[in-house]
Parts: structure tokens; sequence; C-alpha cells
């Protein structure tokens, strides 16, 4: 009997080593036909090949490198991509892995990503010159220069109102439009959805005392958005919505907007409302606004073009008589492959208008140019226009994460208006240009080490007004800024890989500095650190994501696995997990049933386990908008990143941990062995 068993234990490994051979002798093969096609330029092949022996080796990294490589040639750099971070959580990438990566994503335009990829790069004191080069043309898509004033703002709300948007000032008045909020029916691109229009007297004697009760309804033609009133207030432009129809070549065309232009009669009402020429059915005409004689239009449309930067461009039109003329695009100084919208000039002739397609904090910001006067204008072609200097994006509490638009500035150059939506809704807010700013300086290094950490993104959120915008550290892992006075910030520091850190800070504080250091999850492993955290206190990882089924990604699994580490290690701590969502997907009257944060914790529950964490150590619940962090309810109108404070997933941590105090990484398994006597 035990020959027997003998018998069938050698013939189960042997035929165990005959599958294990078979396999390996199969993903070779595919592998070397890859790199013969690679060799002979037949990328597709050599793709398919790479990918055959990957299906047989998943974590064979150079099948991984060359499939990226391969896919590069092929200009497919999504493909390549993903391939790049999928060897990236199978070894240590080396310098030729991060410089492709970066290359496939900025040929995807995304710098910021790619300056992700490089850092670890420039940290090395011996970079070699093409790495630089590489870093250095992420930095210059990033750069924008930026506007040198600071300012304070502080919301104009009207009772009654309860969207505000499109500032437009003439003369001693204030003009805006507004309608009332419909919950997930907000036009965030043209706001073409206001047809009531309101003015507030801004004579000299009222621009510091301005009451809500003074705004007045503006009787007008029927519209559809923004109204611009000429110069001299005998003329207004505005935006008509379009009629379905036909287009020039028979086929159908449906909605757009076309400009309208009316004059004043004698007897102080509007005349009939004409078309502006060059309008066509299907497209959008809107924010129309003249220039300060009257003699020019300049407005907003995504028509078509050559000279079409992409998204909604800016345009000028020259009044010739009782003629429009053809209209110019501004050109590209200006003009970006996204949308820019609301136009507005000053006294002093700088064009200050709204874009997402420039660098951004986020949305809609809102900068400024000026016709550049050192480029001679018979230098240039009839059909480019004016030249523009190069924009210039105002600083925060102006811009920020929101989309923030429709500037207009007062003659004194000081106060104007500018309207966001950081509240959730398009409010307009008063601003005040200020020379009073507190310095503040930010160092984040890491806990273990005590070595800077590069690059560290770091919200910061306006407990007065819900405004937020974004920094990150410089690669020696400081951050120095200046922030308006008498403020409190909510402060987030995020980084990929360690666990967030919170605080609130004011600028009321003697000592405006804040020293961070970020741990790394295997720090819970010492009990000096754990000690933080132990008892049940929350904290969050960095990096936690979900994809639009409520999967995790990739990048969240990598990081799970850290924690499933650190339970394994230490069998007697017991670990709490809460998943929470926001409120954003749910109407007032709606029923809220937490369906998605259950199943977000029934995913975190059912990874841990695979990856032999034992269930008596963990329990997850998914709360849904039962602890939101702050007052987005449903039907409550909010930013989107206040929505996303309450998106989280916390951690709860109890018991005792295996490790010494200052003890981060465990001592090495040695087998005992008993003594023979």
């Amino acid at each position: 009997m035990n020959i027997l068993r003998s018998t069938r234990f050698f013939t189960g490994t042997a035929l165990a080593l005959s599958a294990l051979l078979l396999l390996n002798s199969c993903g070779s093969r595919f592998f070397w036909k890859g790199l013969r096609m690679y060799e002979r330029e037949r990328y597709a092949d050599a793709a398919a090949g790479f990918e055959k022996a990957l299906a047989q080796w998943p974590n064979d990294t150079m099948s991984w490198r060359l499939l990226g490589k391969t896919q590069m040639l092929m200009v497919d750099y999504v493909a390549a991509e993903k391939t790049f971070e999928e060897l990236g959580y199978r070894t240590a990438l080396n310098m030729e892995d991060r410089v492709n990566w970066a290359k496939c994503m900025m040929n995807q335009e995304k710098y910021a990503e790619a300056s992700d990829v490089l850092e670890s790069i420039m940290l090395n004191e011996s970079t070699p010159p093409y790495a630089q080069k590489i870093w250095s043309q992420c930095q210059n898509q990033l750069y924008v220069e930026q506007d040198d004033r600071h300012w304070e703002i502080s919301p104009l709300r009207f009772p009654g109102l309860e969207t505000a948007s499109a500032p437009h000032i003439t003369g001693d008045k204030l003009y805006f439009s507004s309608e009332p909020f419909r919950w997930g029916q907000t036009d965030h691109t043209a706001r073409l959805d206001r047809n009531q229009m309101w003015a507030l007297d801004l004579k000299p004697g009222h621009l510091h005392t301005m009451k809500a009760r003074d705004v007045v309804e503006w009787n007008l033609p029927e519209h559809d958005g923004m109204v611009c009133l000429s110069p001299d207030g005998k003329a207004i432009a505005y935006s008509k919505k379009n009629g379905n129809g036909i287009g020039w070549f028979g086929d159908a065309q449906e909605g757009g907007y076309q400009l309208m232009v009316a004059q004043r009669l004698s007897t102080g009402d509007w005349g009939e409302a004409r078309p502006f020429p060059f309008v066509e059915k299907g497209y959008v005409f809107a924010h129309p606004t003249f220039s300060a004689d009257g003699k020019r239009m300049y407005f907003s449309t995504d028509l078509p073009s050559p000279e079409a930067q992409g998204g909604m461009d800016l345009w000028v039109s020259e009044r010739n008589g009782t003629f429009w003329e053809e209209p110019l695009n501004l050109g590209p100084e200006v003009n970006s492959p996204g949308d820019d919208v609301f136009p507005a000039f000053d006294a002093s002739g700088r064009l200050y208008f709204a874009s997402d397609g420039h660098p951004t904090l986020g949305g809609l910001d809102v900068f400024w140019t000026e016709i550049d006067t050192e480029v001679l204008p018979e230098s240039r072609h009839w059909r480019d226009g004016d030249a523009w200097t190069e924009p210039v994006r105002l600083r925060f509490p102006i811009n920020t994460m929101a989309d923030d638009f429709g500037l207009v500035m007062e003659p004194d150059a000081v106060h104007g208006f500018v309207c966001s939506n950081r509240s959730g809704v398009d409010e307009i807010f008063r601003i005040e240009s200020t020379p009073s700013t507190v310095p503040f300086a930010i160092h984040i290094t890491d806990y273990s080490t005590g070595s800077a950490i590069p690059r560290v993104p770091i919200r910061w959120i306006d407990l007065r007004d819900g405004s937020a915008w974004q920094t990150r550290t410089e690669l020696d892992g400081t951050l120095l800024l200046d922030l308006p006075p008498n403020r409190a910030y909510s402060v987030i520091c995020e980084m990929p890989g360690y666990i967030t850190e919170r605080t609130v800070l004011t600028t009321e504080t003697s000592q405006p500095v804040w020293e961070v250091q970020l741990a790394k999850i295997k720090t819970l492993n010492d009990e000096r650190y754990a000690a933080k955290w132990m008892g049940g206190t929350p904290f969050e990882l960095a990096g936690i994501e979900w994809d639009p089924s409520n999967a995790l990604d990739r990048k969240s699994q990598f990081t799970l696995y850290d924690l499933a580490d650190f339970l394994k290690l230490n069998p007697d701590v017991f670990l709490e997990v809460r998943t929470h969502e926001d409120a954003s997907s749910w109407d007032l009257f709606d029923q809220p049933n937490n369906r998605v944060s259950k199943n977000r914790a029934i995913e975190i529950e059912s990874f841990l386990l695979k990856v032999g964490v034992s269930s008596k150590q963990l329990i997850c619940v998914g709360k849904g908008i039962d602890e939101l962090r702050n007052k987005c309810l449903p039907g409550q109108p909010c930013a989107s990143y206040n929505h996303a404070e309450n998106d989280r997933t916390e951690f709860r941590i109890y018991g005792l941990l295996q490790q010494t105090p200052g003890q981060i990484d465990p001592e090495p398994f040695t087998k005992t062995f008993r003594e023979e006597r």
C-alpha cells in the first residue's frame, strides 16, 4: 500500500513538473516569436506575441517592457501607458521605462501625470540631458503666467434669486442674469438657460453699500443667457435659441443659438431685433460684449472653421456703418483646444475671459490678455487680426477648482465682480484688490526616512465660502504661498501609497509653517506611529479609487496589498472598513439605498480575504450617506470637490501589534531546531 501511494505521489509530481515545463516553453515560445517580429519591425505581430507570452506568465517584466515599446512604435499611446503602468506594479522602473511612460502621457496631453512619473528621475544628481529635456517640456506645458494681484472676495446674494451669473457693467449699473435652480440640469459651459435679467445701481454713493433689495428686473426682448448693453446704451446683443431647421446642404440642424442685436427707439423701448450675420444653425453663438467705443463686438462660438482652435472660441466682428464685418478668430494666443468664453473689457483695454483649455486650477478659470503693441499690424495677415499677449491667469480666490467666469472690473480697477459655482450653483462674488496677504510655508517629509517628498498634492478648502484649489510641493518637498487674511482652511495631503493627513489651518497663526510627516502603510507596524490610530481613530489611504462598476482599480489593489501584509503580520489586530458615498446622485425627495457603498464594502472585504487576511480580523460596512462630512445633503447644491469629501473609504484598527516600538519591517523568520539529547 505504501509503495502504491509513493508511486502515485511521484507520478503526480512528474505530471505537475511536466505541465510547468510545458507552460514555460509555451510562454518562452511566444516571447521569442514576439522578439523576432520586433526585430523585423512587424510590430503588430510582435505585440500579439508578447501578449500571448504574458497570458502564460503575467509577471514576465521583459515581456511587459517590450510590449510597451512595441505599442509606442505602433503609436498606440493609450495602450502603451497602461502597459508601463502594469510594469510599474511588478518591478522597479528604470530610467528608460519612466521616460517612455511619460512620453505616452505627453502624447495624450497628460502633462501633470507625466511629471509625476518623471519626478524620481529629477531627484538624481546625475539625471541625463534627455530626461531633463522631457521634464522641461512637461513643465512648459503646465506653466501659465500668474497675475500678481491679490484679492478679497465675498458672495453677493439676492433674496428670491436662486442663481446669478454673467455679470456685465455698463455705465453705473451692474447687469446680470438669473434663473431658478434646477437640480441636475445646469448648463456649465455657456449658461444659456438664463432668461431673466436684473440690474443693480453702482453709483459712487452705493459702491460700498450695495443692498440686494435694490436689484430690479430689466425688461428685455425674449432671450436666452447673457445680454450685453452697448457703452452708449443704445443697443443690446444677446443669444436666442434656434428652432430645428435645414442646413445649407440639406442636412437637418437641431438647436443652436444665434446672436440678435436690437436698437433702442426714441421712445426708450427696444426695436425689432435682427440676427447677427454669419450665424449658422446648429451652433452656439453666445456671450456678446462690445469694445469701449462700441465699434467691435466680441463673442464666443463653437462654429467649425480653419481658424478655430477647438471647443468654444472667441471671435470679433467690426461694425462698418450699419453692417457687421466678417468675424475674425482671436487666434491661438487667446483661444485654446477647450472652451474660451465670457469676454469682457476693463477700462485699460484688458480683455478678461474664461477658459478650461489653458492650464487651470479646475473647470473654467479667469484669464486676461491685451493687444500686443510690439507687433506691427502690417506684419500680420488681415485674417489673423490683432496680435494678443499670452493669457495671464488670476490667483485664488478668484480662480478655484470650480467654474469661475464672467469677471468684470469697475473703472477704478480695484473693485469688480466674478461669477462662480463653488457653492454648487452660479453666484456672483464681489472682488476687491488688496495688498494684504499672509505668507505660509509647508514642508513635507517621509515619517520613516525624514527625506523630502516631492510634488505632494495639497487641497485647500475655504471654510467660509467652500472655495478650493490644489497645490503641489516642489521637488524639495516645500511649498511657499501667500494666502488671503482672516481665513481658515481644511487642508488635505494625499500621496498614493501614504496615509492621508488632514488638518485645519488659519491665517491668524503666529507661526505660519506646517511641518507634515507622511507615513507609508507599512509604518503602521511601528507602535509609536500606530498609537495615533489605535482605538478606532479613522484614517484614509490615498489612492483608493473605483471604476464605474464600483470595482477596485489596479492602483487601489496594490495599495490594499500593503494593508493586507500589515494585517497578516499582526493577527491580533482587528480592522473595520467603512465605505461612504456622496449625495450628488440623490434628489431632495429620493430615498437613498446605500447600494453603492455596500457593494464597495463587499469588494474590499472580498479582496482582503482573497489575499490571505483572516475573516476574524475584518468587518466591512457600507454607510452610504449616513456620515457626511459636510452639508452636501441630497438635493442640496454643492461643488463636486465638496461632494468628493464625502465619497471616501475609512479604516479603523483595534488590538495589539506584534512588533516592538520603532520597528517597521518585521524581523526575518528563522526556524528553531530542538537540541538533540
